[in-house]
């Protein structure tokens, strides 16, 4: 066969023709005319970006009867005979289907010649990943002290597999995706040479279809051509690329936008009429809500949105009905609904209840009837509903007040304000004695230790040495269990009994009883902790299975994203 495919007829034989790469040419050229050119380069990056391209380029830069040199003459025989992959001074190595030490030794062997008749023995390992780990141990002392004038090329779509002893021998150049209108600049420009007549919307769908890759864009064209003609028409395009129709999708997204929930199954029907993919559907219906986020954030920014100028203005007018947060609530709903389809038995009707869901969701505007709708909901629920109506069996009971049932549901009790309208009240100063007042009985033990240490350490100081690292168990009205964290400080506090029971009796005002015991490290702050983790976990649960919680989730279809405490002396709580 004779024909040559475009993806091999537009191979970029230069620097300057290699699209959407400059993080990497411009150094590259920058190091040949500088002559610092490295002995070990590693071209990462996805398929069809130009890594392999970009080692052949290099090779000729090199190699050119003119060189070395950044701009290749691509006449002299050097060149061609790198074009047309017979030069043997340019090998290209599949490291795919030679892995083994023994064609690592072949090139070790081969590289110790001088180059003849070019200037620099260069091989080229395409997917070098799949050599073995045996093979890369061989390589690694001919990589790391090549012979004069020699280079290594090295390519792979995935870098992570390589050792760190190989990569730290090479100069790394990671090549990037290439974007959408790098792609379409490149096919206008093919089909200007090749007389072929396709609309700048073809072109694009066939930039998104290829996901960055310039080869695959090429190859797709290639098929479109095969297909149409040289004469290519957008229903053509769509279907040789299994396309969702645009008009369709814009149905979709404008009745979930309007609420209209009928009409966006009748846009679902359409779809399963035509034979469309049912995940290849929600995943372009998924692109188009994210677009929609983006125009209605940003409008003015562009490359945000691949689109063209008649696209981009249809969905500016799209996004402009409604506001960010409920097209993001959609986005989200959908993404959550998109993870059923790989599993459902029937996805069609699983993308039919996500679409319904999208077209129910109310606005930011509705909030706040809804809270309303929840109150209301939630006095039937308590039995706390107006006590109107007068002469129904029973007695009504009256609605608790927020703060109540708030305290009520955190175990925690508040006294109602006298009037809504009073401030707060300034908290009273402590008297200058307060840390000598017997400490009340709601404070934590640790605290109550902490004050007693402090006393202890003013009155008498080598008792408070003793006290160190020992914690308070218990509190009585009489007595106190104190807690020595090994056995020869529960002897210390026991030789000295008498007077920790007499500084105990002056700080908490009364005759105190003093108990030692060994607690092998454990403290009260320690109990304390755990028994405060087992009331907080207890409260969550409770406040999970209250019934406004799931009547809330259901009405605002929404999540719970974090449950607080609250604190006890918040206003309104």
């Amino acid at each position: 066969m004779s024909y040559e495919v475009l993806a091999r007829k537009w191979r970029p034989q230069a620097f300057d023709d290699v699209v959407g790469q400059a993080h990497v040419t411009t150094p590259l050229r920058n190091a040949i005319r500088m002559d610092r050119m490295p002995h070990a380069v590693l071209f990462t990056g996805p398929r069809g970006c130009g890594k392999t391209t970009l080692a052949r380029i290099l090779a000729r830069c090199l190699n050119c009867e003119k060189g070395p040199t950044d701009t290749p003459c691509g006449e002299c025989a050097s060149c061609r005979e790198i074009i047309e992959g017979r030069s043997t001074d340019v090998q290209e190595i599949d490291a795919a289907s030679r892995t083994s030490v023994d064609d690592v030794r072949e090139i070790i062997e081969a590289i110790r010649y001088a180059p003849s008749p070019g200037k620099h023995r260069i091989y080229v390992v395409d997917e070098v990943h799949m050599l073995s780990g045996a093979a890369f141990n061989a390589l690694l002392k001919t990589l790391e002290e090549p012979p004069p004038r020699s280079l290594f090329v090295f390519a792979t779509t995935n870098p992570e597999k390589i050792p760190f002893t190989v990569i730290s021998r090479c100069q790394r150049h990671d090549l990037r995706r290439i974007g959408a209108a790098e792609i379409v600049g490149r096919l206008k420009e093919m089909c200007r040479d090749e007389s072929l007549t396709i609309s700048d919307t073809s072109l694009l769908a066939i930039a998104r279809e290829s996901d960055g890759s310039l080869r695959d864009a090429q190859t797709l064209l290639d098929q479109i051509i095969a297909f149409g003609g040289d004469e290519v028409d957008d229903e053509q395009v769509a279907q040789v690329l299994d396309l969702v129709d645009r008009r369709l999708l814009l149905s979709i997204a404008e009745a979930c936008i309007a609420g209209d929930a009928p009409a966006a199954l009748d846009a679902m029907a359409r779809a399963a009429e035509t034979g469309t993919d049912a995940k290849r559907l929600g995943e372009t219906l998924l692109q188009l809500l994210r677009d929609l986020v983006v125009l209605r954030i940003a409008p003015d920014r562009d490359g945000l949105v691949e689109a063209s100028d008649a696209e981009r203005e249809e969905l500016e007018q799209l996004a402009g009905r409604t506001d960010a947060m409920r097209l993001r609530r959609m986005f989200r709903s959908l993404v959550r609904e998109q993870e059923d389809l790989g599993w459902a038995p029937r996805p069609l009707a699983v993308l039919e209840m996500a679409v319904v869901r999208l077209a129910s969701m109310p606005d930011g505007d509705d909030v706040g009837r809804l809270l309303a709708r929840l109150d209301a909901l939630e006095q039937r629920i308590t039995g706390g509903g107006a006590a109107g109506g007068g002469g129904g069996e029973g007695s009504a009971t009256t609605r608790p007040s927020r703060p109540a049932r708030d305290a009520r549901q955190n175990g925690t009790t508040h006294s109602a304000p006298a009037r809504a309208s009073a401030p707060p009240a300034e908290p009273e100063p402590p008297p200058p004695d307060a840390e000598h007042e017997p400490p009340t009985a709601s404070v934590p033990l640790d605290t109550v230790f902490s004050r007693l240490h402090a006393f202890t350490e003013r009155r008498n100081p080598r008792l408070a040495a003793a006290l160190e690292d020992c914690s308070l168990l218990e509190r009585g009205t009489a007595h106190i269990r104190m807690g020595a964290p090994n056995r020869f400080a529960a002897q210390r506090l026991e030789s000295r009994r008498e007077a920790l029971e007499e500084i105990s009796g002056e700080f908490f005002g009364g005759t105190m009883r003093v108990h030692v015991e060994q607690t092998n490290g454990t403290t009260a702050a320690d109990a304390n902790a755990q028994a405060g983790s087992e009331r907080d976990r207890q409260a969550r649960q409770r406040a999970l299975e209250h019934p406004t919680v799931g009547l809330a989730l259901e009405v605002l279809e929404g999540e719970i994203a974090e449950i607080r405490p609250l604190t006890s002396g918040a206003p309104g709580r």
